[in-house]
């Protein structure tokens, strides 16, 4: 395998110097300085078994972006922005009532804010022991619907 096979490259890399020089007197006209999703890459890596096979993209990639975030938890991992991954840990220890409707909300704030994100439909908060909730709802994004189903502990004697 050569070396320029594990090169990637982006749109950026293959702009000429012309339309580069374009690109920096384009004037926003509608006052929206949001790039589109065109602009935004969702090509990651594709993982089984906690090894790197493949590359995915578009709704794959998205699939692994809602497990991601239901995953991480908020404010511990420096990489990641304050507003990635979700606040589950608070509900730990709390009453199952709070705990319900907490991490139903948590769970959507999480996920909304990924800009691909378009709803977070949530059809059940369930108590499937007495210190676990199970989640089962909809991820709508740009890419199609993806399917929640996740547990939540709120045993604090871990």
């Amino acid at each position: 395998m050569d070396d320029d096979d594990n090169i990637i490259v982006t749109d950026d890399d293959n702009i000429d110097d012309e339309s580069a020089e374009l690109e920096d007197t384009d004037v926003d006209t509608d006052g929206d300085d949001d790039e589109t999703l065109d602009d935004e890459p969702t090509l990651t890596f594709k993982i089984e078994n906690g090894r790197i096979r493949d590359k995915v993209d578009e709704k794959q990639a998205m699939v692994q972006a809602v497990n991601k975030i239901l995953q991480t938890e908020r404010l511990v991992y420096p990489i990641y922005s304050d507003q990635y991954g979700n606040d589950l840990n608070d509900i730990i220890g709390k009453d199952m009532g709070y705990a319900k409707v907490e991490a139903e909300r948590m769970i959507k704030e999480a996920l909304l804010a990924d800009d691909r994100v378009v709803e977070v439909d949530i059809d059940a908060v369930n108590e499937v022991s007495r210190d676990t909730l199970e989640i089962k709802g909809t991820c709508v994004t740009v890419y199609g619907n993806i399917n929640i189903d996740s547990e939540v502990s709120v045993d604090d004697t871990r």
